[in-house]
């Protein structure tokens, strides 16, 4: 088996290809993150890769992230490397896709462990596609969408043949946390009743299975929405204070969701938004589990880098709550209204991008806009104020000064 080596590191680099050699591997190099996605898009790409954390070019998380977004790519194993500490790097290196991890320097032991267990799991998994799993009480019909442990189907529910999509875990390749976190998304979305909440109807998750049935959203994702159907100011905004409608019935049933962005934002055939993928949310009022600890160590960020709160990028997660979810709500209304993010990014790195967002330097949209809404951006700064107590401080609250905006322009439109 051919396994891909992307370290920038020259003494690394040769160190584990000696190993690599050793235990019987063919390989091919990489000095960095550019040149290792170039090599993964070729016809023979290997589907064993370890990626360093840091490369030049291209980091590591985001070559892992390409090759798992691919759709035309049969499933491909990835070990990240990190000279940072395991507790830091893990959840960020897992929700970018990776299917394991090592810390340096490697013990050669534990790396002949982990390769041979990838080794496994990649003969095991068809090379071209996931194999259609048969789920009791439905018929699945096509893939959807697909992830390292996960894959999402349009199936029929067998008793009245509604349309759901089928979320399925492939438990025999899932790990103990994979396993842990969902079984807790399941148990987060089957206590959310809202209207602008995808609903779970059924689930089920034991040795042998794990899936749930949620709605079948005859859509698309917010930024594919609003790409191609360009609605006006009013429709956007519109959509916003609904999405906080959504999030002020998690938020009181203590779900913060932790990674809102545009892609977990459903809109459907109606123009009203669906919030999905819960799958990193953190409970207030529940009783932390084992798992809840391991996915929120002090300094470990989670989230989608582009659209977290200043709490979250600097890790300080005892600090997050509805009002940083109130915060990535900003950041989505800005980027739909203005199509820029609101700080002025100058890195693709990804520990770059979070330093910055750290920092919070938000860009009022008449920077970029001079005939922008005053008002409006004043709504918007408030959202995206750097110091939680000056946010509002529910999502409800922004959707009702969100409305009362669109409530005042209609009346002057209407007068004029």
């Amino acid at each position: 088996m051919k396994v891909l080596v992307a370290e920038d590191n020259e003494v690394w680099r040769k160190v584990l290809v000696q190993h690599l050699a050793r235990f019987g591997f063919d390989y091919y190099e990489a000095k960095d993150g550019q040149e290792a996605w170039d090599l993964m898009r070729s016809p023979d790409a290997p589907r064993l890769v370890i990626l360093d954390w840091q490369m030049p070019k291209m980091d590591g998380i985001e070559v892992c992230r390409r090759i798992k977004r691919d759709e035309n790519r049969g499933f491909t194993y990835i070990i990240l490397l990190t000279s940072r500490s395991a507790t830091e790097d893990m959840v960020a290196g897992l929700d970018a896709g990776a299917d394991d991890y090592l810390v340096k320097p490697i013990d050669p032991t534990i790396l002949r462990s982990r390769l041979t267990a990838a080794r496994r799991i990649v003969e095991a998994v068809p090379p071209k596609e996931w194999t259609k799993p048969q789920i009791p009480s439905y018929t699945v019909e096509r893939l959807i969408g697909k992830g390292a442990f996960a894959t999402v189907w349009e199936a029929k529910r067998d008793e009245d043949d509604r349309k759901v999509a089928l979320k399925v875990l492939r438990v025999d390749l899932a790990t103990e946390d994979v396993f842990g976190r969902f079984a807790r998304e399941i148990e987060v979305m089957k206590r959310l009743d809202h209207p602008n909440i995808a609903h779970v109807y059924d689930s089920r998750i034991d040795h042998r299975l794990g899936y749930y049935a949620m709605d079948l959203i005859d859509g698309e994702t917010l930024d594919r929405y609003v790409k191609k159907s360009k609605p006006s100011g009013h429709e956007i905004i519109e959509i916003i204070a609904s999405v906080c409608d959504g999030l002020s019935h998690a938020h009181q049933q203590g779900v913060i969701h932790r990674d809102l962005k545009p892609s977990n934002i459903m809109v459907g055939t109606d123009k009203q938004p669906l919030l999905v993928d819960f799958g990193l949310s953190k409970t207030m009022f529940w009783p932390a589990t084992e798992e809840d600890s391991a996915e929120t160590l002090d300094g470990a960020v989670i989230g989608s880098p582009l659209f977290m709160a200043p709490e979250q990028a600097r890790g300080e997660n005892e600090r997050i709550d509805e009002r940083s979810d109130v915060y990535s709500v900003g950041v989505v209304l800005y980027m739909m209204l203005l199509r820029k993010h609101p700080l002025k990014l100058i890195s693709k790195e990804r520990w770059e991008t979070i330093k910055q967002i750290a920092e919070g330097n938000v860009q009022p949209p008449t920077s970029l806009n001079p005939k922008f809404s005053k008002t409006l951006e004043k709504i918007i700064m408030k959202a995206l104020h750097e110091d939680p107590d000056k946010r509002f401080q529910t999502s409800a609250e922004m959707a009702t000064i969100l409305r009362a905006f669109l409530k005042r322009r209609s009346q002057r439109e209407a007068t004029i």
